[in-house]
């Protein structure tokens, strides 16, 4: 597919910023598999605009291939993230995260809390999906230790970054108040 054909497909498809869109990608082979993400993704239910937010927020998204973004798009709706329109506005990168690591990371959340805990906590804040999974588990290692396990649901929800912080920048006096009308 040419760079014209994407435009000509684009105008078709009523992409208002189509020549935004046409300035990330380049060579053929792009150029196609650009075109095959956005026609899976509209029939998934996303509009123009959710595609746009997903490649202006998510330049992975442009070296993920069509496979990889079929693979998350299956792994959300195995765990009943059904409305990918909502998924995506909250965290467009999981577009371009293997399903493995969604995966590792929503068992390792399991192990902490219920399914139904886990799902409902990932239809508000599904960033959590696409940590390094290696990492994730240190960390819920370390406020397991530090008697946060109950408070975990809170923490990911009220104060994501304490996840991000080194562990001696976390103020764990603070994170145990989570949940208690805090």
């Amino acid at each position: 597919m040419k760079k014209e054909e994407l435009e000509e497909f684009l105008i078709e498809e009523k992409f208002d910023s189509y020549e935004d869109i046409l300035q990330y990608v380049d060579d053929e082979k792009d150029i196609e598999s650009l075109a095959d993400k956005i026609k899976f993704l509209k029939n998934n239910g996303l509009e123009n605009e959710d595609i746009e937010q997903i490649l202006t927020e998510n330049p992975l998204f442009l070296t993920s291939n069509l496979e990889t973004v079929k693979r998350s798009v299956n792994f959300l709706n195995s765990i009943g993230l059904k409305k990918l329109s909502q998924v995506t506005a909250m965290n467009p990168e999981l577009l371009s995260v293997s399903d493995k690591t969604m995966s590792d990371n929503y068992k390792l959340l399991k192990l902490i809390m219920t399914e139904k805990d886990l799902t409902n906590l990932l239809k508000i804040d599904c960033e959590i999906l696409s940590f390094n999974t290696d990492y994730l588990g240190r960390r819920l290692e370390f406020f397991i230790k530090n008697d946060l396990k109950d408070k975990i649901k809170d923490i990911i929800l009220n104060y994501i970054e304490a996840f991000e912080d080194e562990e001696d920048e976390i103020d764990i006096e603070i994170l145990k108040k989570f949940g208690n009308g805090n």
